[in-house]
C-alpha cells in the first residue's frame, strides 16, 4: 500500500511535466514596435475569453470589491449591442454575492440587470462544515432557488451514496438566484502536494433532513426514503458512515454493534446517565460544477441532457454549437488540425475539424476530472504571454451604455464566447491556487476546465493490464540486457531506456492524452539493474571464494590472486606443462624406526618444507601420495618458463633437503628422487560434480612418475627428460644419463641428470 503511494504521488510530479512539455508553442511574434502577432493555440478554444479585474481596473474604478452597480454596467454594456446574434454565449462572474449590501439599490440594479442579461452565470461555493443552525434552512433555500430556477442533475448512477457529502454552502442571495441563466460550484480538490489538478465535474451536496435515535432506526418502523436519500451515523473523528437500508434482523444487530463501539454518544439528560445515537436523513443534491454548467450552455444543453455514472462518466449526447453568421445551432466540432500556410500567407492545407455525436468525460468516484492543464498563467498584459485572451474589466465597465437601441455599439467583439470575468491582479482576493504551472487566479483553472471540456482534451488513464504488461516487458528486457552486458554497458542501457520511456510515455500524452505509468516502469528498470549488479557481484564473490578455496592449497597466494583475476577454464584441456614427481627412498627402513607419531612429524617437517619451496617457484601442487610428492608448472596460468622454474625448484628441493639432514641423526635422514618431465599434458578439474580434484591426466604424467623410479638405477638425485632438456639446456648444468625405454613408452627417452640451474 506505501509504495502504491509513493508511486502515485510520483505520478502526479510527472503529470506535471507533461503539462509543462506538452504547453510549449510560440504565444505571439512582433516583428516591429507596437505591433504583436499572435497566433492562435489550437488547444486552446477560441470561444473562451478572460476579462479580468487587473490592476488597470483597480486603478479606474476604484477599490475591490466594486460597488455592484459596476458590475451591473459590465453586465448590461455586453447585453447592449445592435447585433443580438453577436453577443457572447455565456457572462460567468468569479465573483461571490453570498450576502447582500448595504446598498438596496446597488444590489437592485445588479439583479435587474443579471434579469435583462438572461446569460449571466454565478457560482456557489459547498463548504464541509454545515451552516450555523439559526442560518440552515435561509442557506438551503438560497440554494433551493437557484435549483427551481436552474434545475440540478438527477440522471445519476453508479456508487453516489459513497461521494464526498459537502454538508455547507454558500450560494448568492435568492434575488440573484432567480435571474441567472446558470449556475455551479467552483470547488476544487487538492493533491497530497497541495497542487489543484482535479475539479469535480459534479458534487454532491447533502441537506439534513432529519435526525434519528438508534431505537428508531431499529424499531421496525420503516423510515421512507425518497429520492437521493440515505441514512448516515458519524464516527468518532466526524466521518459519515452510510447505512444500507432497509435492514435485516442480522443487518441490525451488526449495526447496533458497530456503531456503539465507533460512534459518539448522545446523552438524553444533563446528568449523563442515559444516551443514545443518532442517525441523519439526508437529501443529496448533484450540483454542476460551473465549467460543466457553461459547458452546456456553449453546447445548446440543459442539465437535464446530463447522465453521470459516478466512478465511470459524464455523457453530454448530440452537442451543439452556435453559428453567429447564419444565427443556427450546428453539430458541435471540434479542430484537431489548423490551417497550414506557407511564407506569402497563403494556405496550403485546410483546418481539419471533427463533428462529436456526444462527449464522454473520464471520471473517478468523486466525478472529478483531471484538469488538461494548457500552459502557464496568463498575462494581463497583451505583450506578456496569455494562454488565453485576457482583456481589463475596465474596458466593459467604465462607460455605461444607455436603454436606448440606437445608442448601443454593433457588437463587443465577443460573438459566441463565454466571457469569464474575475480577479487578475495579486493581493485583491484570496483567488490564487497553486496548480502544475504554478499559482493560477481562479477564473483561468476555470477556463483550463473549460477548454477541456470544450475541446474534448480529456486524460485518460491506462489500465491496469496495459501498465503491467510494460513494467514486465521493461524489467524481462532490462535482465535480459544486464545480466549478458558489463556493468557499464548496463548502466548506461538503464540512463537510456528511462529516458526513451518517459519521451515515449510523453509522445503518448501530448499525442493522445493517455497516461501511461512512468514511474513504476522506471523504477523497475533501475531495480532491475541494481538487483542484476548485485547478483553478479554475489556471484563473483562466490565463485571467487570457490576459486581461492580450491587452488589456494595448490599454488602460492600470488598465483591465487592471478587465478582470481582470470579464472581457469572448467574441464580438462591440452597444455604444455612441466610435471614434477618426488619420492623417498627406503621408506620403509626409515618408518621402522620410528613410531608412528614420530613418522608423521617427522614426514611433516619434510613435507612441509618441500611443499614450500614448490609454492616459492610458484607451482601447482597437485597432491601427495603417502610420501610422494606430484606438482606441475604452467597451469591453471601459462607460465612461459614452467620448465625452467621445475629444475629450480628440484635443485632447490635437493639443498633444503640437505640442510634438514644436517640437523636430523642419521637413521632419519631422507633420501629422495626426482622426476621431471615436459609435454602435453591433459590439466582440469576432473571427478565429479560432488567432488572434484585440479590435476594432470597423459603419457607425458606417466613418464614424469617413471623418470623420478629411474633414479634408484643410476644412482641419480633428480633426472629430466629430454623434452625438459629442450626447453632449459641454456639455463642449467646436466649430465646426460642413458637412451631408455620406459613402461608404456615404445620410443625410447633420452635422460639427463640435473646439475645445477645457471644464475643470471
Amino acid at each position: 500500500m506505501q509504495c502504491t503511494t509513493i508511486i502515485d504521488h510520483l505520478e502526479t510530479k510527472v503529470l506535471d511535466f507533461h503539462f509543462h512539455w506538452n504547453a510549449r508553442y510560440t504565444a505571439g511574434i512582433s516583428d516591429r514596435e507596437g505591433v504583436t502577432f499572435r497566433t492562435q493555440n489550437p488547444v486552446i478554444h477560441p470561444d473562451i475569453l478572460i476579462v479580468g479585474v487587473d490592476t488597470n481596473a483597480l486603478n479606474r474604478l476604484g477599490r475591490w470589491p466594486f460597488p455592484r452597480r459596476i458590475h451591473a454596467d459590465l453586465i448590461n454594456n455586453f447585453a447592449r449591442i445592435q447585433n443580438q446574434n453577436a453577443r457572447e454565449r455565456a457572462l460567468f462572474l468569479d465573483i461571490f454575492f453570498s450576502e447582500p449590501t448595504q446598498n438596496p439599490t446597488s444590489d437592485a440594479m445588479l439583479a435587474r440587470s443579471m434579469e435583462n442579461n438572461q446569460r449571466v452565470f454565478l457560482e456557489t461555493v459547498l463548504t464541509v462544515d454545515p451552516p450555523r443552525m439559526q442560518d440552515y434552512d435561509l442557506i438551503f433555500n438560497r440554494q433551493n432557488v437557484l435549483f427551481e430556477n436552474v434545475g440540478q442533475i438527477s440522471n445519476v448512477s453508479g456508487d453516489w451514496q459513497n461521494m464526498f457529502p459537502f454538508e455547507g454552502v454558500e450560494p448568492p442571495v435568492s434575488p440573484y438566484g432567480r435571474a441567472v441563466g446558470g449556475y455551479g460550484h467552483a470547488n476544487y480538490i487538492a493533491d497530497f502536494d497541495e497542487v489543484y489538478r482535479r475539479q469535480p465535474l459534479v458534487a454532491k451536496s447533502a441537506e439534513l433532513l432529519a435526525i434519528y435515535t438508534i431505537e428508531d432506526v431499529l424499531s421496525g418502523e420503516e423510515i421512507p426514503l425518497g429520492e437521493f436519500q440515505r441514512l448516515s451515523w458519524t464516527e468518532q473523528n466526524g466521518e459519515q458512515r452510510n447505512i444500507s437500508y432497509p435492514l435485516s434482523a442480522e443487518e441490525a444487530e451488526d449495526l447496533l454493534a458497530v456503531i456503539e463501539k465507533n460512534s459518539p454518544k448522545y446523552y438524553l439528560n444533563d446528568d449523563q446517565t442515559e444516551y443514545t445515537y443518532l442517525v441523519r436523513q439526508w437529501q443529496d443534491h448533484f450540483v454542476p460544477s460551473i465549467t460543466l454548467s457553461l459547458a452546456l450552455e456553449y453546447f445548446n444543453k440543459t442539465l437535464d441532457d446530463v447522465e453521470l455514472v459516478v466512478g465511470d462518466h459524464i455523457t453530454i449526447r448530440n452537442p451543439e454549437m452556435f453559428n453567429p453568421q447564419t444565427g443556427s445551432w450546428q453539430d458541435y466540432q471540434v479542430l484537431r488540425e489548423p490551417e497550414q500556410y506557407n511564407e506569402d500567407g497563403e494556405v496550403i492545407s485546410d483546418a481539419v475539424y471533427e463533428v462529436l455525436p456526444e462527449l464522454v468525460i473520464p471520471v473517478d468516484e468523486q466525478a472529478s476530472m483531471l484538469v488538461n492543464f494548457s500552459g502557464p498563467r496568463s498575462s494581463p498584459s497583451p505583450r506578456g504571454h496569455q494562454t488565453f485572451p485576457v482583456r481589463s474589466y475596465a474596458g466593459y465597465a467604465s462607460r455605461v451604455t444607455g436603454p436606448d437601441p440606437d445608442s448601443w455599439p454593433p457588437s463587443r467583439a465577443a460573438d459566441n464566447k463565454i466571457v469569464m470575468v474575475g480577479a487578475f491582479a495579486s493581493g485583491m482576493a484570496d483567488d490564487e491556487k497553486t496548480t502544475p504551472f504554478g499559482l493560477m487566479y481562479g477564473v483561468e483553472m476555470h477556463a483550463n476546465a473549460l477548454n477541456t471540456i470544450l475541446m474534448d482534451r480529456f486524460l485518460y488513464y491506462a489500465p491496469l493490464s496495459i501498465n503491467m504488461a510494460i513494467l514486465l516487458l521493461l524489467i524481462l528486457l532490462m535482465s535480459l540486457a544486464s545480466s549478458r552486458l558489463s556493468t557499464v554497458w548496463s548502466l548506461l542501457i538503464t540512463g537510456t531506456g528511462i529516458g526513451i520511456l518517459y519521451l515515449f510515455v510523453s509522445h503518448i500524452f501530448n499525442s493522445y492524452q493517455y497516461i501511461i505509468n512512468f514511474s513504476a516502469p522506471a523504477i523497475g528498470i533501475f531495480l532491475t539493474f541494481i538487483s542484476v549488479v548485485v547478483y553478479r557481484v554475489m556471484t563473483e564473490e562466490r565463485d571467487k571464494r570457490r576459486i581461492k578455496d580450491m587452488f589456494g592449497r595448490y599454488v602460492s597466494p600470488q598465483v591465487v590472486n592471478q587465478i582470481l583475476e582470470n579464472p581457469p577454464e572448467l574441464g580438462g584441456v591440452d597444455k604444455e606443462l612441466t610435471v614434477f614427481f618426488s619420492d623417498i627412498r627406503g621408506f620403509t627402513t626409515l618408518s621402522e624406526s620410528m613410531t608412528p607419531q614420530e613418522l608423521v612429524n617427522h614426514l611433516n617437517l619434510y613435507l612441509t618444507a618441500m611443499t614450500d619451496i614448490i609454492l616459492e617457484f610458484e607451482g601447482t601442487l597437485d597432491k601427495y601420495v603417502g610420501d610422494e610428492i606430484m606438482c606441475f608448472w604452467g597451469a591453471p596460468l601459462p607460465q612461459k618458463e614452467h620448465a625452467l622454474m621445475a629444475c629450480k625448484c628440484a635443485v632447490r628441493q635437493m639443498e633444503k633437503l640437505n640442510e634438514l639432514n644436517s640437523q636430523w641423526p642419521p637413521e632419519r635422514r631422507i633420501d629422495i628422487g626426482i622426476g621431471v618431465n615436459s609435454g602435453i599434458m591433459t590439466v582440469g578439474n576432473m571427478g565429479s560434480l560432488g567432488r572434484m580434484n585440479y590435476t594432470l591426466m597423459g603419457d607425458n604424467v606417466n613418464l614424469g612418475a617413471r623418470l623420478e623410479g629411474t633414479n634408484k638405477q643410476y644412482k641419480t638425485h633428480i633426472i629430466i627428460s629430454e623434452y625438459t632438456y629442450g626447453l632449459v639446456k641454456d639455463k642449467i648444468i646436466a649430465r646426460e644419463l642413458d637412451n631408455i625405454r620406459v613402461k608404456g613408452k615404445n620410443k625410447p627417452v633420452l635422460i639427463y641428470e640435473l646439475l645445477e640451474v645457471i644464475e643470471e
